[in-house]
């Protein structure tokens, strides 16, 4: 139950799911390189957006 004047939350966990099943989808292996911020194998994979998005995934 949702307290008087507190908003649904569960909207905005269905967004952060969506933003980090993105990053997923954008930030890909290649040659344990990520596809978007690794130009030159600069960034390993996975790179701090995937890292972060599992972490969010998880607390879901």
């Amino acid at each position: 139950m949702i307290p008087a004047g507190a908003s649904d939350p569960l909207p905005t966990l269905d967004r952060l799911a969506e933003v980090a099943i993105a990053v997923f989808d954008e930030h890909l292996n290649s040659a344990e390189c990520c596809a978007i911020c690794g130009t030159g194998c600069g960034t390993g994979w996975p790179c701090e957006q995937v890292v972060l998005a599992d972490h969010n995934l998880a607390v879901l």
